[in-house]
């Protein structure tokens, strides 16, 4: 059989129970089916446009009079994936209905689990780091340890109104965000996003806004933007912004890194410390980041295994 292809607004797609490629939808997916030439009771199924990863899975096929009628199952992944549909590949739109169910499984995080983020001077780890030396304040510092110092100092600005940060990952690929603010008892729910992580790429995920969610992010959070500096990506140009990001589990349950992956991580520092990151700094600590963010952008630093710096939950 040739390639199928359908897009737009040709099919009736459903993902765990909401409709895509219609008008408002979150997504605009195209769905691709291949002949295998090894085994004519299957085909290939691509779904391209939804997540960073196209999503593949070889389906059964049941041929009809005028429709042919397939499902599927998919595991051993960091999520699991049940497809079934038909389509008609003889009329003129050859009309396409898939139902998905895309869950995450703890192959690879928690699920419904609280990973706690205790803000402070030891809330960001420098991991790996580099040689050299820089002078700054009169002092010849170890560029390891002025980059240190920065994160250390970072830690305890954000501390002075956030005590804690609460993430929580769903089995629906959703994931809920709370804050718990300085004097406060309770934590306060801010949002919840999408999520996915990578069958492709060891340890990567990706957190995805509304555009709406993004801009609260930067304005809020790290600052307005600068000119051609995008801190969020959108991969699909369809109104969702992915911010790819590396994480580990640690030994106990609830323990988690956290790492924007670069090149938003050297973004996010460049408009932090131009902007929310400096407000009501002396001088002397505004030049220090700024040194922070030459090292962190030296040769090599736009590699995520260089100047690698991560957000980890309190440790249990």
């Amino acid at each position: 059989m040739c390639e199928i292809r359908f897009s737009g607004s040709a099919f009736d797609f459903q993902w765990n129970g909401k409709a895509l490629g219609v008008k408002d939808a979150w997504a605009y997916p195209v769905v691709e089916f291949d002949a295998i030439e090894s085994d004519t009771t299957k085909l290939q199924l691509t779904i391209s446009s939804l997540l960073p990863d196209d999503i593949k899975l070889a389906v059964d096929v049941v041929p009809g009079v005028s429709e042919i009628v397939f499902s599927g199952k998919s595991s051993g992944k960091p999520y699991d994936l049940e497809v079934e549909g038909y389509f008609m590949p003889q009329e003129e739109e050859k009309k396409l209905s898939i139902t998905c169910r895309y869950q995450m499984n703890e192959s690879c995080i928690e699920l419904d689990t609280p990973y706690d983020f205790h803000f402070g001077e030891d809330c960001l780890s420098l991991i790996v780091g580099g040689p050299g030396e820089v002078e700054w304040n009169g002092q010849v510092w170890k560029k390891t340890d002025l980059v240190k110092d920065v994160l250390r100092k970072m830690g305890q600005r954000v501390a002075q109104r956030t005590e804690m940060m609460r993430v929580i990952f769903h089995a629906d690929a959703t994931l809920d965000v709370f804050v718990r603010e300085v004097g406060e008892e309770n934590f306060v729910q801010i949002a919840t996003l999408q999520y996915d992580i990578s069958s492709m790429i060891p340890n990567r995920m990706n957190w995805i806004f509304t555009q709406e969610q993004s801009r609260c992010v930067e304005t809020e959070l790290i600052g307005e933007p600068l000119p051609c500096s995008i801190f969020f990506t959108d991969f699909f140009n369809d109104g969702r912004d992915f911010l790819p990001m590396y994480f580990a589990r640690g030994d106990n349950s609830g323990s988690l890194y956290l790492n924007i992956a670069s090149p938003y991580r050297q973004r996010a520092v460049s408009r932090y410390i131009r902007s929310k990151g400096a407000e009501g700094l002396p001088e002397e600590e505004v030049e220090e980041m700024e040194l922070f963010f030459l090292i962190i952008q030296e040769d090599g630093a736009w590699e995520d295994n260089t100047w690698l710096y991560l957000l980890r939950t309190e440790k249990r």
